[in-house]
């Protein structure tokens, strides 16, 4: 694991993996950015397995932390483009569970025409689907990534 890991991430300052038992590593960056720059990534899986995140706070037990909570970058396609703005996508985000981030970057670049959305799921719950517009069924929601 830490060896694809690191190849995976390439972090600066390295970082160390200890396996804490009950499918649970903690992983420690030596530099902040290295931490950062994975947290905000692509999700990551391992083996098909889905490596769920939490960045420790001071005093925390890794063990006590609920790791159900992953950010997701989703496409909401079939928005009119002269409506794409942060507020829309803020409630369309906070539809399908929590909104985190617009990325209005791009927009108009490679044809895009659709809005990307991060936000934070709980792999718990199954994710919505598709939300029905009055006036268009067309409106569906894309996990991207």
């Amino acid at each position: 694991m830490k060896s694809t890991l690191t190849n995976l991430w390439h972090p600066i300052c390295g970082v160390q993996i200890r396996d804490m038992g009950e499918k649970r590593y903690l992983f420690k960056f030596f530099h902040s950015m290295d931490m950062n720059r994975v947290l905000k990534g692509l999700m990551w899986t391992f083996n098909n397995h889905l490596l769920i995140l939490s960045k420790l706070r001071i005093g925390e037990g890794p063990l006590k932390i609920p790791l159900v909570y992953v950010p997701f970058w989703v496409q909401i396609h079939d928005v009119p483009i002269g409506l794409f703005s942060e507020s829309l996508a803020r409630l369309l985000g906070n539809f399908i569970r929590v909104f985190l981030e617009y990325d209005g970057s791009d927009l108009g670049k490679e044809n895009r025409n659709y809005m990307r959305v991060r936000v934070q799921i709980d792999v718990r719950k199954p994710l919505r689907r598709k939300k029905q517009d009055k006036n268009d069924d067309r409106n569906r929601f894309h996990r991207d990534g």
